[in-house]
């Protein structure tokens, strides 16, 4: 039986991942990358010719989900991607977005091998890679803040993923709570020089930034995944929506202290980033990569949790276009995902981490 077991998880675990990304490359090549990345590589284009990567922050624009709106410093990693032909480019980006999601697995302490093909298996990883999405560095980044979580440059990483996507913020709250006064003060640092060089780079466009955040909010709440997007469907009061959003961070930042201080800053981890996707206003279904992390730190070992994304399978939409029961599963996937990472204790971290490693 072990010889028909070892065929099915190489089958299962490495050979259908490979076909995946192998289609993923297929595709990619044939339409020139996938809609973020094209995005990301005008928005290089643009400060390559001395332009902002800002279009007017107007609802008629932005509606369409295809403009630059993240803080300008990061889209000067794309500028090279400007310069080379745009095939080449979206496959180099495909390629290196699969090894960071590969290299935070290893640094968020995964060396069951299964694990990587279960992560890929997901919509979450699969999702990132086919639009292009920056999902894979997030989580690269958020991994290294926990691998490098002791040492003062633990901050540098944190603090440019919640610059990227300021949803990330409750991953700072995370070092104030655990008292890594040193690598929260290098946040603050790290965060201070995104902006300066924001303001050398594009001053008007990070004038208008917060419109941009506004207008975005209001024209693409409706059919993201996220609390607000729910609530928006159950034709709840906008404002009543994002008075319980709001709630919903605040008892985030409670729960991240209690869990801190209770269960110690593992589990606290797992829940600052819980809390960062179900708090979100806007959430698309390639933000969820970034729940590998209370899932790598709870099971570093193969179990049914690393399967949980992959319900999400079932929704036949990128986007939620307004369906409850769709948003309510990838809410309760979220949910899920958190009360798993919870209930784990380090006892049980240890006897797993004692297993051997399977060979594929």
């Amino acid at each position: 039986m072990s010889r028909y077991r070892r065929a099915l998880e190489v089958g299962v675990f490495l050979e259908i991942p490979l076909i995946a990304v192998g289609w993923l490359a297929w595709f990619v090549y044939g339409h020139g990358g996938g809609g973020d990345f094209s995005i990301f590589r005008r928005a290089g284009s643009a400060l390559l010719h001395g332009h902002s990567p800002y279009v007017h922050p107007t609802a008629t624009l932005l509606a369409s989900n295809d403009r630059f709106v993240y803080p300008t410093p990061f889209a000067l990693p794309f500028v090279p991607f400007s310069a080379v032909p745009e095939r080449v480019a979206a496959l180099a980006f495909l390629a290196l977005s699969a090894a960071a999601v590969r290299t935070a697995l290893r640094l968020l302490g995964v060396r069951d091998r299964r694990c990587y093909g279960a992560a890929f298996l997901g919509i979450p990883v699969f999702g990132a890679l086919g639009v292009g999405s920056l999902g894979p560095f997030l989580l690269l980044l958020v991994a290294a803040g926990w691998r490098y979580r002791d040492s003062t440059v633990a901050g540098v990483p944190l603090a440019l993923a919640a610059a990227t996507k300021l949803f990330l913020w409750p991953v700072l709250i995370w070092l104030v709570v655990t008292r890594r006064w040193r690598a929260a003060a290098t946040a603050g640092l790290t965060i201070a020089l995104v902006l300066l060089i924001w303001l050398a780079v594009d001053p008007s466009g990070m004038r208008r930034y917060p419109e941009t955040l506004r207008v975005l909010n209001d024209v693409q709440r409706w059919k993201s995944y996220s609390l607000q997007s729910l609530m928006v469907s159950l034709d709840v009061s906008p404002t009543i929506g994002e008075a319980l959003s709001v709630a919903v961070a605040l008892l985030g930042m409670v729960a991240i202290a209690v869990v801190a201080h209770r269960r110690g800053g593992r589990q606290a981890f797992a829940v600052a980033i819980v809390v960062a996707v179900i708090s979100t206003p806007i959430l698309w279904l390639h933000y969820l990569i970034l729940l590998l992390v209370p899932i790598a730190l709870a099971r570093p070992t193969l179990t049914p949790l690393w399967f949980l994304p992959a319900c999400i399978w079932v929704t036949p939409h990128l986007d939620s276009l307004g369906v409850v029961w769709q948003m309510a599963l990838v809410l309760w996937v979220v949910v899920a995902t958190g009360a798993a990472s919870v209930a784990v204790r380090h006892r049980g971290l240890k006897a797993l981490a004692v297993r051997p490693e399977p060979v594929l």
